[in-house]
This record gives C-alpha cells, sequence and structure tokens, in this order.
C-alpha cells in the first residue's frame, strides 16, 4: 500500500472521529485522486474498519471505531493527564510533535494521537508501523520527575500504566517484557518508547503509547503474526479506540502520582508481571551479546542479570529469550 492511499484513509477516518462516527465522503476526500481513493476504501472497507453508506456517509465497520477528541475528553476524570487531547490525521512522528509543543510551553498532560505516523519509531530506532484504524498511537507530555536521575524509571512506570488499563479493558492479565513492552497471552499487544529534551537546564519527557486495538493476525506482516496481537481479538471483548485512550490517561495519571508519592514499589510491581524473571535470557547491547538468568528489576528500573554468580545492573539493551541448557 502507498503511503498516498494510507494518507487518505487517515483522513478518511479522522473525519470520521471528528464527525461523532459519520462523515459526508466527498468532504473528507476532497482533493484525493480517484484511484487512490477506491483503494484506501477497497482496504477499509474489505478489512471492515470503515463502511461507505448509499446516502454519501462513511462510518465505521465491525471491525473499526471512532477515534474523537470530544468523546475521549468527556470520558475522562483525570486532572491533568489529557488535558487537552489533540486527535490527528496524520503526523510525522506524535513524539516529535509533543515534544516541541512541550519545549514551546505545553503544560504536561498534553496527548496528541494520530490515525497515521509517518515517521513513527519504536525501540533503539525501529520503524514504528501505525496502520491507520487499527490501534491508538498517542504521545503524552509527562512532567519531569524532581530528580533527573529518576527519568529513566518513567518507561517502566507508563508500561505499568498501560498494563493496568489493558487489563481494566481486556479481562486479561497482561505481563511486561523489560523494559516497556506489554503482552497478552505472549503476543504484544503495546509498546511504549519514553522520550526526553533537555533545553535550557530543563527536561521534557514525552511517553510514546503504540496500543493495538482492532488488529487481527493478517492485519500483521507474515513475520510478526506469531508475536503480536490485538487488544480486542485477544481479549474477546469489543473495544472504542476513544475508551481506550481515555483509560490508558486515566492509569497513566494514576501510576505517575503514585510514583510521585512515592508510594511506587516498582521492582514489585513490575516483578508481578515480569515475563522474563528467573528465566534464561540473551542480552544484545552495542558492543555485543550477553546470556544469564533475569531476576527481576531494581529501584532504578535496570534489569538484574545474573552470569557466573554475579548480578548485574543493566540499564539498556535488547532482551529475548533463550532456550535453557
Amino acid at each position: 500500500m502507498t503511503d498516498a492511499v494510507r494518507g487518505i484513509q487517515a483522513r478518511l477516518l479522522h473525519a470520521v472521529g471528528a464527525g461523532g462516527g459519520t462523515a459526508r465522503l466527498a468532504e473528507a476526500a476532497a482533493g484525493a485522486a480517484s484511484a487512490e481513493l477506491d483503494a484506501a476504501l477497497h482496504d477499509l472497507e474489505s478489512a471492515r474498519v470503515l463502511e461507505p453508506c448509499r446516502d454519501g456517509t462513511l462510518r465505521c465497520g465491525a471491525h473499526g471505531s471512532p477515534l474523537s477528541a470530544a468523546v475521549v475528553e468527556r470520558l475522562l476524570d483525570t486532572r491533568w493527564c489529557g488535558r487537552p487531547v489533540e486527535i490527528r490525521a496524520e503526523v510525522g512522528s506524535t513524539n516529535d510533535v509533543v515534544l516541541e509543543r512541550a519545549v514551546a510551553g505545553a503544560r504536561p498532560g498534553l496527548c496528541v494521537a494520530a490515525e497515521l505516523q509517518t515517521e513513527g519509531r519504536g525501540r533503539r530506532g525501529r520503524r514504528f508501523d501505525s496502520r491507520p484504524g487499527l490501534g491508538v498511537w498517542s504521545t503524552t507530555h509527562l512532567d519531569a520527575p524532581p530528580d533527573p536521575a529518576d527519568a529513566p524509571r518513567l518507561s517502566l512506570v507508563a508500561a505499568l500504566a498501560v498494563a493496568a488499563a489493558v487489563e481494566e479493558l481486556g479481562g486479561v492479565r497482561p505481563a511486561l517484557k523489560w523494559p516497556n513492552d506489554v503482552l497478552l497471552r505472549g503476543r504484544k499487544v503495546c509498546g511504549v518508547l519514553v522520550e526526553a529534551r533537555s533545553v535550557g537546564g530543563r527536561v521534557y519527557p514525552v511517553a510514546g503509547i503504540g496500543l493495538n486495538v482492532h488488529h487481527r493476525a493478517e492485519d500483521f506482516p507474515p513475520e510478526i503474526r506469531d508475536l503480536a496481537g490485538g487488544l480486542e481479538e485477544i481479549g474477546g471483548r469489543r473495544q472504542d479506540r476513544s475508551r481506550v485512550l481515555a483509560t490508558v490517561l486515566r492509569r497513566l495519571e494514576e501510576v505517575l502520582e503514585e510514583d510521585r508519592a512515592g508510594a511506587l514499589d516498582l521492582p514489585a510491581r513490575f516483578g508481578a508481571l515480569d515475563a522474563l524473571r528467573d528465566r534464561p535470557v540473551e542480552l544484545r547491547e552495542r558492543d555485543g551479546v550477553r546470556t544469564g538468568v533475569a531476576r527481576g528489576i531494581d529501584a532504578e528500573g535496570r534489569l538484574r542479570l545474573e552470569a557466573d554468580g554475579r548480578v548485574t545492573p543493566v540499564r539498556g539493551g535488547e532482551v529475548t529469550l533463550r532456550a535453557a541448557c
């Protein structure tokens, strides 16, 4: 599928969300080339994400739901997280948008979500695929911790918040793969990327959260179909993307405030969901590969890797399970 077709899909879906669940096709697709519009509609209709109606309107299909800022705001009961919330049709990266806004003076709590990211990224510089209409791709501006040394904890704190939201919405207890992947029944449904920009001695952290919602197996590339999943399919519950985002924002505020108050036992809370604990792992770092046994995390959010009878804290790297010897 071409970038132009995906861009049209993002515009159509954004119009439906902004219109409260329906949109006029002619207005939403204004200026689109007919061949590309046909391709965009055919793909969305085949996936049952959007449904063109005979009266010239669009509405969500059986495997879709609108993403609406007005609905998210109506559902929110937070004090600051998600205030405000903005939904865009297409951006380069929601992390970049919010980082720029934060440096320019936006208050913590600003959340920007998009139907499509053309330059979305995951950990270690990987490209993040955000197919329009299927997930919730958002970034929220976080308040900087009083102690800059606590900043690395934010990735794990955010992952805990998403895990709580996923369990509430899907009814299935998730697992966490250090440092910030959320798994349901062994399949990744969400990744968290916390980044920060430092300007004039101030740190501006943001949490990018990509959550698969309506995805089915066929919506993933063949090489990751056994590894990735969608909240709706795995949990067996119909999901609404606006409610999903509102729930994530509420849980994010809860866990962040608990942590700021010094009431969050990060090793214990993360350990209760730890998918790697006491299992043999392979750690890929920039300068090589290490093997050992994962022994949970420490208070700073570092992985405790046991090898040759010693436990070493690890700040970063790519961890995979390996077969036991």
